[in-house]
């Protein structure tokens, strides 16, 4: 095969592009499918000719992997099949490509097990953009669009109802949802900075009534609309100068001027109790995945793990919670000690529950253990 940094549009061409590991991912272009050797594309399940991931994306743009694999990506408007077996999916219909949710529930099946988080949101949810993780050595942000990223609830409006990643409707009271428009909205339900777990207390309330009031939902995109990031920006602040619902914001953007302005945004959101940035390249369309044309700048990282023990509190702590036991994806274990309330010290996440973990890095050159992780919820919101 001839080696190329061409787009794969040809039989036979082949690329390569660095991951966050030493040894470059290869892609191939074989009898006109798409292959990369990195984890993400051979995990993913479904028709190997409609996979993707983000060095595809990368090498030929999100545009190009949409039209390319079309309703694998979860567009607006896929179609709602359901699928055995019916006790993985909970009693809900599915909005996917049915090939690929069969085969994932399938494959859930043969492992006797239930469906993990992601699953159920790829299942399961609205068809939402979600962000990569910025790497300095990977991207100039200069041009590309910065703003706040908060410390809320995702909430994606379909023009009737909130819903959660997963599919899970938010129900807020209607005086809350009244003059929101009638067509999809992608923000988040926000109280304030470090008030993650009372946004969460609130939004997953069935009788959420009054206790609503210090919501906000912040907005940052018109998922519908398939027109550059510039051009929905500006309908999105039409749209809510014209809508008479008070908490509806929208999210405010700056340009960047390169990673030393990326930076100091970053030191004065940080210092202020924000979680970190949010940067999005301009002329962007908004995709239904994972796209690299979003990525998240943070001063740590975060990820999800399932309980598989409890630790005895010492100390002040004796006879309550001292940490949880988590197994991360790959497999491996550790004990997060730190970032509990006293509530949750004494009502600790269940075993088998999925958590949402912070740390600063991984143990052994990147394939051991998080370092310094601290507790952050449990996933029962989504």
């Amino acid at each position: 095969m001839k080696l190329t940094m061409a787009i794969l549009d040809n039989d036979g061409d082949v690329t390569r592009v660095q991951g966050s590991g030493s040894k470059p991912y290869t892609l191939k272009n074989v009898g006109g499918v798409l292959s990369c050797d990195c984890p993400a594309w051979r995990n993913v399940g479904g028709p190997i000719d409609k996979r993707t991931c983000k060095h595809l994306k990368k090498v030929r743009g999100d545009a190009a992997e949409t039209a390319r694999i079309g309703a694998f990506l979860k567009q607006a408007g896929a179609v709602q099949v359901t699928l055995t077996p019916a006790g993985l999916t909970g009693g809900k219909a599915i909005t996917a490509d049915a090939d690929y949710a069969q085969t994932v529930l399938d494959r859930a099946a043969s492992e006797g097990r239930k469906l993990r988080q992601d699953e159920k949101a790829k299942l399961h949810g609205p068809p939402v953009l979600l962000a990569h993780s910025f790497e300095d050595s990977d991207v100039d942000p200069t041009g590309w669009w910065m703003s706040e990223k908060l410390d809320g609830v995702r909430a994606y409006w379909d023009g009737t109802q909130f819903l959660s990643r997963q599919g899970n409707v938010f129900h807020a009271p209607a005086w809350f949802k009244a003059g929101l428009p009638d067509h999809p909205l992608d923000g988040e339900l926000w109280i304030a900075r470090q008030k993650f777990q009372n946004t969460i207390s609130v939004v997953k309330r069935l009788d959420g009534g009054e206790a609503w009031r210090p919501v906000q939902y912040l907005v940052w995109d018109l998922p519908h609309l398939a027109v550059p990031f510039e051009a929905r920006q500006d309908a999105l602040e039409e749209v809510c100068t014209a809508s008479s619902c008070k908490h509806l914001k929208v999210v405010y953007q700056t340009r960047c001027k390169g990673k030393d302005h990326l930076k100091q945004e970053l030191d004065q959101l940080v210092a202020v109790g924000a979680e970190g940035l949010m940067i999005r390249q301009p002329g962007s369309l908004y995709v239904a995945t994972r796209s690299s044309t979003l990525l998240k700048v943070k001063p740590f990282k975060d990820a999800e793990g399932v309980v598989v023990g409890h630790e005895p509190g010492k100390g002040r702590h004796k006879g309550r919670l001292g940490g949880i036991v988590v197994r991360t994806a790959n497999g491996k274990e550790f004990n997060v000690g730190t970032g509990f309330t006293d509530d949750e010290r004494r009502n600790p996440p269940k075993i088998g529950s999925v958590v949402t973990y912070r740390f600063t890095e991984l143990t052994d050159g990147g394939t051991g253990v998080p370092k310094c992780a601290s507790f952050v919820s449990v996933r029962d919101y989504e």
